[in-house]
C-alpha cells in the first residue's frame, strides 16, 4: 500500500495530551482576522432574509385565503 509507512507509525501519546485548546489557538489568531466586519454582514443578511421570508409567507397566506374565497 502507498502510505503503509505513515499509517502504521506509532505516535507518542504524550505529545497529543499537551495540545493547545481551540479557544487558546483562537486568541492567538484573533488579531489577524482577515474578515473584519464579517459578523455584521452576516447579521444584516440574516435580518434581510428573515424580512423576505415574512413577506413571502404573508403573500402565500394571502393567495391561500383568496383561493379559498374563490372556492366558496
Amino acid at each position: 500500500m502507498k502510505y503503509d509507512d505513515i499509517i502504521n507509525t506509532e505516535w507518542n501519546e504524550g505529545s497529543l495530551k499537551n495540545r493547545m485548546s481551540v479557544a487558546q489557538r483562537a486568541k492567538i489568531f484573533l488579531p489577524f482576522a482577515a474578515l473584519t466586519g464579517y459578523e455584521d454582514e452576516l447579521d444584516k443578511t440574516l435580518e434581510r432574509e428573515i424580512k423576505n421570508m415574512k413577506q413571502r409567507t404573508g403573500a402565500i397566506k394571502f393567495w391561500e385565503e383568496m383561493s379559498q374565497k374563490d372556492e366558496i
